[in-house]
C-alpha cells in the first residue's frame, strides 16, 4: 500500500510539472510566454496543428492529475484511527463552589524595590 502511495505521489508531481510546462509553451492570443520559450519551435515540431496537440496533451495530463489526486485522497482517508479516537476522554474536573483566595493560588511574589537608594 505504501508503494502505491509513493508511486501516485511521483506521478502527480511529474504531471503537475508537465502541465505547467505545456501551459507555458502554448501560444497565447498575444504571444506572451509562449514566444519567449520558443513556441515557434514547437509549431515546427508538431506541424500546423501544434495548438491542437498541445491542448490535447494538457487535457490528458489534467485528467491524469485529477485521477491521481482523487486516488491519493481515497488512500489517505482510510486510516484505522481518527483524530477523535486519539484524544483521551477524561472526566471533567468538578469546580468548587467557593472562590479561590490568593493564598490558595500560591502566586509568585515580586520583590518590591525601594525608591530611596543611596
Amino acid at each position: 500500500m505504501e508503494f502505491l502511495k509513493v508511486l501516485l505521489i511521483i506521478i502527480e508531481a511529474t504531471t503537475s510539472l508537465l502541465i505547467v510546462g505545456l501551459v507555458l509553451i502554448q501560444r497565447s492570443k498575444s504571444e506572451g510566454m509562449g514566444l519567449a520559450f520558443g513556441s515557434g519551435a514547437g509549431e515546427s515540431l508538431f506541424g500546423a496543428r501544434a495548438g491542437n496537440v498541445l491542448s490535447r496533451a494538457t487535457a490528458v495530463l489534467a485528467v491524469v492529475f485529477l485521477l491521481t489526486t482523487l486516488s491519493l485522497g481515497i488512500l489517505y482517508s482510510h486510516k484505522k484511527t481518527t483524530l477523535m479516537d486519539s484524544i483521551k476522554s477524561e472526566p471533567p474536573v468538578p469546580v468548587s463552589s467557593s472562590a479561590a483566595t490568593p493564598q490558595d493560588l500560591k502566586l509568585p511574589t515580586t520583590p518590591t524595590t525601594s525608591t530611596n537608594q543611596p
